[in-house]
């Protein structure tokens, strides 16, 4: 663990805000400008999204991680621009079937980025108010689904942690090759760490010069101890090329290992 953060300590240390900027804030069927995969599908960041996807792929030879939780260890990291980015990216092999869910309850953010209706959604078909083939049985973006946060709730943690909740992952993992949530900051909730013990892996958003080295740790700590199963991190918010590193496996201690050279998104987070 000492290793990641030094290296991630001194690439922080280096880096200069990014010059990309977004050229439409809504397009006019109401995507946010944020969706740069979408918005501007040959800019130099929408390209990097796609090395994003093949490092995914690259991520788990032996199994594939199908269902995939998105955080950050606090807010305004990118995360959600992240995985939206990366789920529209990913819908973009038209031979796989790719879902998107918003599970950040507290703070969704989904429906804005992709310019469609709150509710309903995932806390409504939870609920049994709404059925799940009302969102799989056709792709809401282009050949994207998409599930938005649905109704507001007072007890996120307590949905996350059902029976209802561990049996609907099982499904979708039969229907979809890749399930991505995109969930809330670590710290702030325990909503990430219940989420992330019944996925295959965890993806973890810093966003360079700005995340403070002890929260990196104590995120990756939180967890661990929740028996979720950090895989790699993306680094937001830089323009230059760094090196992409991820857990090859962990006992006590976390080991990390060499991944892929590669220009990360930029992040234009809204969150």
């Amino acid at each position: 663990m000492k290793k990641i953060l030094d290296i991630l300590k001194k690439i922080l240390a280096y880096y200069t805000p990014p010059m990309y900027v977004i050229k439409k804030m809504k397009t006019p069927d109401g995507v946010d400008g944020h969706l740069v995969s979408y918005t501007d599908k040959h800019s130099f960041v929408a390209e990097q999204y796609k090395v994003l996807r093949t490092n995914l792929y690259s991520l788990s030879p032996r199994e594939t991680l199908k269902t995939i939780v998105i955080t950050s260890s606090q807010s305004q990291e990118g995360k959600s621009v992240t995985s939206c980015n990366l789920s529209y990216t990913l819908s973009l092999d038209t031979e796989k079937k790719i879902l998107l869910l918003d599970a950040d309850f507290r703070r969704p953010s989904i429906h804005r980025l992709f310019g469609i209706p709150r509710k309903p959604g995932f806390t409504d078909v939870l609920s049994g108010l709404v059925e799940l083939e009302h969102f799989t049985k056709k792709p809401t973006f282009g050949n994207l689904h998409v599930i938005p946060s649905g109704t507001l709730i007072t007890n996120p943690s307590e949905f996350l942690s059902s029976i209802k909740m561990r049996n609907l992952i099982k499904e979708l993992k039969t229907s979809f090759d890749y399930v991505i949530f995109d969930s809330p900051p670590v710290i702030n909730v325990t909503d990430s760490c219940i989420l992330g013990s019944i996925c295959d892996g965890v993806i973890l958003v810093v966003k360079a010069g700005i995340t403070p080295k002890n929260m990196i740790e104590e995120a990756f700590t939180m967890l661990t101890h929740a028996q979720a199963k950090p895989k790699a991190c993306v680094l937001t918010n830089t323009s230059i090329p760094v090196y992409y590193y991820y857990v090859s496996r962990y006992k006590y201690y976390y080991k990390y290992r060499y991944g892929y050279r590669s220009d990360t998104p930029i992040d234009t987070s809204v969150k």
